[in-house]
């Protein structure tokens, strides 16, 4: 009976983790005159309607990922999270945006990016410019 139980436990787990399927992933590069930017905080919120803009740091629930060396932040976009499950499988874009804010919370660079269901690495660049200091 216990082996029992400890099989459904491993099923359950297993069923519960399949639930969060990555659909879709992209690559943010932040660059400042051309060159690549380590160590900066990159925010992403999907668009499901209650979004009111994406210069605004409040619309940003998630936590932020850090640009590698290469001034790289990987985002993995998954269901039921990013993308509607009724969405999953049939090619659907959904819009995402992307941005870098100061310590002040004020937008330093942003962009709308619109992504479908199967994108692998789909890159994106937010630039930091001089007048955005």
């Amino acid at each position: 009976m216990k082996k029992f139980q400890i099989l459904l436990a491993a099923l359950v787990a297993v069923v519960m983790t399949s639930c969060f399927k990555t659909e879709a992933t992209v690559d943010v590069t932040v660059t400042k005159a051309g060159q690549p930017q380590a160590g900066v905080d990159v925010y992403k919120a999907v668009a499901h309607g209650d979004i009111g803009g994406g210069y605004y740091k409040e619309n940003y629930k998630e936590a932020p990922v850090k640009t590698n060396a290469a001034g790289v932040a990987h985002f993995e976009l998954k269901s039921p999270d990013d993308f509607a499950p009724s969405s999953v499988g049939a090619n659907e874009a959904i819009t995402v945006f992307f941005a870098v804010f100061d310590a002040s919370e004020r937008c330093l660079a942003y962009k709308a990016l619109q992504v479908k269901t199967g994108e692998k690495n789909k890159p994106v660049t937010l630039e930091l410019t001089e007048s955005n200091e």
